[in-house]
């Protein structure tokens, strides 16, 4: 599985220097940051052979158009991103003509592979699931009218569809008995939860019943020949790659490594100071503050990934490279936690890896180490759940 950089605001040089260490196979591009002229320089710059370059549309983002506080920056400046005539959009008249503005101005921009536009799922059993559905169903033959190059489906679902009940598999099972499914699906999981501050390690996204579904949507999808990106996967892509995700994308900021609803609407009072600088351990499976570091080694040796960004943590570290050693550290989770072809035992050495970050977590914390341990014991333990959940859902078990 690759890791993608997930795109945003302050992009500055990190993908492309990303790209040219090897760190990352791709990056989602995101035109709320980028208009068209913008983008069209951006793709330029990051095109290079082997290395993929996609843009999610974020049509999802329409819903708040008419909010008085909404923040979708140049979203607006892109033709297709514009309300459809709800009748028209349940009737699926209006469906091919957005899917082919959408295409359209990705190929426009020097795009060659499209992600196509679709709403974001809040409720599994809702009309807009319907049209959701449709939008999918419609995105192949569309697409193929006005582009030459593989399309991939906007899946997009917040927690609640998913833990209200049992509906979130037959969206599942209308995707896989589709006869022109898209040539893959760009995936988010995201929720409503707004935390940009980047202090906290708590998300509503770690449930065990979130992660099984993000595993097992991988997973069934991916049997049926689906190529699957994810975006804003942060630590939990290396799962995702077990369950047959090709891709996990994670960015730099909190606001870019999980998906909140909020992010498109302005909060008053936001601001302040820039968070301290985070390492993403993989023995630790955890993104912890710089100036924790020294003092975890101590206690729990062997929380460094034994890369070469480390030697940056040891001073001063710019947000360029905090990015860089981010992917890096994802990367090396990723690898370790390769599939083999065998995939009950792949998840069982990976619940060795969070065993082994558990005990390291234990370790701190029997010395008197608060900062961050329970949220991130916590999260291990959402994981360990999610991964027996979804045994019992694949029938792996």
């Amino acid at each position: 599985m690759k890791i993608f950089a997930q795109d945003g605001f302050g992009p500055a040089d990190k993908p492309m220097e990303a790209r040219d260490q090897g760190i990352i196979g791709g990056v989602v591009l995101s035109p709320r940051y980028s208009n068209p002229k913008r983008m069209t320089e951006r793709v330029a710059d990051l095109q290079a052979e082997g290395f993929t370059l996609v843009m999610d549309p974020e049509y999802y983002a329409t819903d708040v158009v008419a909010h008085p506080n909404a923040n979708c920056g140049s979203l607006e400046a892109w033709p297709y991103f514009q309300r459809q005539n709800r009748s028209k959009m349940i009737s699926g008249a209006a469906i091919p003509n957005l899917i082919k503005r959408t295409v359209e101005a990705q190929a426009g921009v020097g795009l060659n592979a499209f992600i196509a536009p679709n709403l974001f799922i809040r409720q599994a059993d809702s009309i807009d699931t319907g049209i959701a559905i449709n939008i999918l169903n419609q995105t192949k033959a569309a697409a193929a009218k006005v582009a030459d190059g593989p399309v991939y489906g906007t899946l997009a679902i917040h927690r609640d569809a998913i833990l209200e009940g049992d509906q979130f598999f037959e969206i599942l099972d209308d995707l896989t008995g589709m006869e022109t499914p898209p040539d893959g699906y760009y995936l988010i999981l995201g929720s409503n939860e707004q935390n940009s501050s980047g202090k906290f390690v708590r998300s509503d996204l770690s449930h065990p019943r979130v992660i099984a579904a993000w595993m097992y949507a991988n997973y069934v999808l991916s049997l049926n020949g689906a190529h699957l990106i994810n975006g804003y996967c942060f630590l939990l892509g290396p799962l995702m790659g077990l369950c047959g995700a090709a891709a996990a994308a994670s960015g730099w900021s909190s606001g870019l490594r999980k998906f909140c609803f909020d992010r498109y609407i302005r909060a008053e009072g936001r601001g302040g100071n820039q968070p301290n600088p985070r390492y993403v351990s993989a023995p630790l499976m955890a993104h912890v503050r710089q100036t924790d570091l020294e003092t975890f080694e101590a206690i729990a040796p062997g929380i460094w990934n034994g890369l070469p960004l480390d030697d940056r943590f040891q001073g001063d570290v710019s947000r360029t490279e905090e990015a860089l050693q981010s992917w890096q550290g994802l990367a090396r989770l990723a690898a370790e936690a390769q599939p083999s072809g065998d995939i009950l035992d792949d998840l069982n050495r990976f619940r060795e890896l969070i065993d082994q970050a558990r005990s390291r977590w234990i370790a701190l914390q029997s010395m008197g180490i608060t900062s961050e341990v329970e949220p991130n014991l916590e999260r291990l333990q959402a994981m360990e759940g999610g991964i027996e959940l979804f045994t019992q859902w694949a029938e792996l078990a």
